[in-house]
């Protein structure tokens, strides 16, 4: 299919024309993003004035480059000295910080004006707190932590506990850490704490940006709560008002249907403390929404994994506050006893660590899928990769468990499953969330939708799914209360009245609760096979990682140590091991001008590590 022109169709058939410039096309779709990002830097280039048709081409291809820039997650992009004599040439289109021009150039920084702004607003924001002393004095702090400590199990480690002192002492705490390293474990013994520092549980937001986090969020507290045996007059209190976790769009108020905020500038927030897990997937527009919004006594802390996958979209603010964060260190997920529990561990923390020859000294090279022993990790060739998915999607269909469960109609009723079809469906969803395959780009060979699109077929094809596949929502739906990322299962469902229909179900707080997938429309996808970024969060005893067949931008140190560090017995690579390395080697340059300027207005207090 020819590419989408601007010329429109019927002109570039009777009469071609080089709408683009060579190469932004291929630099869009490197990115893996769609020709809609070469038509925007197209219109931006047409509003300058007075420039040569070469100069044009150039401005294009610089729009292009800063757009993949932000695709990619960076705030901005260094400008060349060429860069910078041709936006002097289009001062109605680019311009210096302190302008209102669709560009700002600041320094050789080029920014768009919105991220700019956006950036300059959050670094003012997060220094104004980092520099003030926390609201409770250490010796209370102390206090408090040594009940927590002497008064329910689970209690923190020694190392824990420096990061919830550290935490406490700003306005703003910063605790990173690695998959299992306990930060849940960190955030109940926080939130414990402030009750018993003065802070009803009314006035404690949990939050994260997303609503499976907050799920599972809400979920690891109440279980553990829960858990506690006679537990004294604080935590009675906690567990009569537990905070409900919510996304941050929903805390900040969003205009359903759009996902937009509902205003300008925030309500501030009647919180004491707002607690976000999952802080690495905050981007800059949402971080500063968030400040924004806060009073300037509420106490602020934000609990993730600097070395993950920043956000989606534009911004690592996380990442950036390392200067200002504690990190903790000891792993609790892998089993390090085990030799598979070891090659698990030793490869994430070797790729963390950027060594190219990660993998050659950590993985077992398997020459066929038929010698895989789905321990450790383990690497196959790429062109046995549609063996490895049939394989794949055969151990899970083959399997007799879930083939019963499967093939079973599932009874809905007043509002609820059976008691016997809900226990069959948990071990269902259970059983298929042991495994997920995880691909570093939605398109290409070994991306996400052909795998999809192939796994599908095996199943039986057609428009709609079949019973058994995993399915994952798109998007945000606030009347059924589904999240971006939550995962269900297609599976037979009968209603009263209605003949036996295909249903796509998902696990709520009240049980079981089935969707007619032809009413969600796009906002439903497959998910035998998940991107890095949507599997970010989650945790599965078995990943297949299929590796490109090429180097890609979206290929990083980043996404390779958050794919691994998903699992927690085993991986497999399906690639070569250069594809790995070049992987490795090439760190997620999200270039942006929070670590500079926080610098300059406040020391850093803690390094982590």
């Amino acid at each position: 299919m020819p590419p989408l022109s601007p010329d429109g169709t019927a002109r570039q058939r009777l009469a071609p024309t080089r709408a683009y410039p060579p190469g932004l096309l291929d630099l869009v779709r490197d990115s893996d993003l769609d020709e809609g990002d070469a038509y925007l830097a197209w219109q931006f280039a047409r509003l300058a004035a007075s420039i040569t048709p070469g100069e044009r081409d150039d401005l294009m291809l610089l729009v292009g480059r800063l757009l993949v820039a932000q695709a990619l997650g960076g705030s901005r992009l260094c400008a060349s000295e060429a860069d910078r004599a041709l936006l002097a040439k289009v001062p109605e289109l680019a311009g210096p910080a302190r302008g209102r021009t669709p560009l700002i150039l600041d320094g050789d920084q080029l920014y768009a004006e919105r991220a700019h702004a956006c950036e300059g607003r959050v670094v003012v924001a997060l220094a104004a707190r980092l520099a003030r002393p926390g609201p409770f004095a250490g010796a209370a702090v102390a206090a408090a932590l040594d009940d927590v400590v002497a008064t329910g199990p689970g209690a923190p480690s020694d190392e824990q506990k420096v990061a919830i002192r550290t935490a406490l002492s700003r306005f703003l705490g910063v605790i990173s850490g690695g998959p299992g390293t306990g930060k849940t474990t960190t955030a109940l013994a926080l939130v414990r704490s402030l009750v018993r520092l003065g802070i009803p549980p009314a006035r404690i937001a949990l939050c994260a940006p997303t609503g499976k986090a907050a799920s599972r969020l809400e979920d690891d507290f109440r279980g553990r709560l829960g858990s506690l045996k006679n537990p004294p007059l604080a935590d009675r209190t906690l567990l009569a008002d537990c905070p409900k976790a919510q996304t941050l769009h929903r805390l900040l108020g969003v205009v359903h249907g759009r996902g937009d905020f509902s205003v300008a500038v925030p309500n501030i927030l009647p919180h004491g403390a707002v607690i976000v897990d999952e802080s690495s997937m905050i981007d800059l527009v949402l971080m500063d929404r968030l400040l924004a919004a806060l009073a300037d006594d509420t106490l602020v802390v934000l609990l993730g994994d600097a070395d993950q996958l920043p956000s989606v979209a534009a911004g690592a603010v996380f990442r950036d506050l390392g200067p200002y964060a504690l990190r903790l260190g000891r792993g609790f997920r892998t089993d390090a006893s085990q030799s598979g529990g070891k090659q698990l561990a030793a490869l994430a923390n070797a790729v963390r660590a950027g060594d190219v020859n990660a993998g050659r000294d950590r993985w077992v090279l398997r020459q066929q899928p038929d010698a895989l022993a789905h321990t450790g990790v383990e690497l196959l060739p790429a062109e046995h990769r549609e063996e490895l998915l049939r394989r794949h999607h055969a151990k899970i269909f083959a399997d007799t468990a879930i083939r019963a469960l499967v093939d079973r109609v599932y009874a809905f009723r007043d509002g609820v499953f059976e008691s016997a079809d809900a226990l069959c469906l948990d071990a269902l969803a259970a059983k298929l969330a042991r495994t997920r395959i995880l691909a570093i780009t939605r398109q290409r060979a070994a991306g996400v939708e052909r795998t999809n699109a192939f796994l599908h077929d095996l199943c039986g094809g057609g428009p709609l799914f079949l019973p058994g596949e995993p399915v994952m929502v798109l998007r945000n739906d606030y009347e059924r209360g589904l999240w971006n990322g939550d995962q269900g299962v297609a599976v037979r469902v009968r209603q009263p009245g209605q003949p036996v229909a295909v249903s796509v179900v998902f696990r709520s707080r009240d049980g079981w609760q089935p969707v007619d997938p032809r009413t969600m429309g796009d906002a439903l996808s497959l998910a035998f096979a998940l991107t890095v970024h949507k599997a970010q969060g989650s945790e599965f005893d078995d990943v297949v990682v299929l590796l490109p067949d090429s180097p890609c931008p979206l290929l990083t140190r980043e996404l390779l140590y958050t794919a691994i560090s998903r699992a927690r017995s085993s991986v497999i690579l399906c690639g070569t091991p250069e594809i790995f390395a070049t992987g490795v080697e090439t760190s997620q340059n999200r270039s942006s001008g929070i670590v500079e300027r926080l610098a300059g207005l406040v020391t850093p207090f803690v390094h982590g590590t």
